[in-house]
């Protein structure tokens, strides 16, 4: 893994190969809005899908605590962005200003 832009962008290395990679990009808080990009609910349900495919070829108790804990992550996540999202609605409830959120 390189760390292009740190906690927005890295390069994920294909297996055996240093040069070749895929691109992550987060999505990314700026001044005037967002700049596109993923989320890690998307990263971490990509990777319970994977683990449940791999888990269909060969199971195994390793893959099946990963899956377990992947969701407990995926739960954690959420619970965290409902604070995030209830904070931002009580500042914005006694400044008298609103806020939409995509998920």
């Amino acid at each position: 893994m390189e760390v292009l832009q740190p906690g927005v962008e890295y390069k994920l290395h294909n297996f055996k190969s240093e040069t070749e990679g895929q691109l992550i990009r987060f999505t990314e808080k700026t001044a005037t809005g967002y700049n596109g990009g993923t989320t890690n609910e998307e990263v971490i349900t990509m990777l319970i899908d994977r683990m449940y495919e791999l888990q269909k070829k060969n199971f195994s108790v390793e893959n099946q605590c990963i899956i377990i804990l992947l969701k407990n992550i995926r739960v954690l996540l959420k619970k965290r962005l409902n604070k995030k999202i209830d904070r931002v609605s009580k500042y914005e409830e006694s400044n008298g200003t609103s806020h939409t959120y995509d998920q």
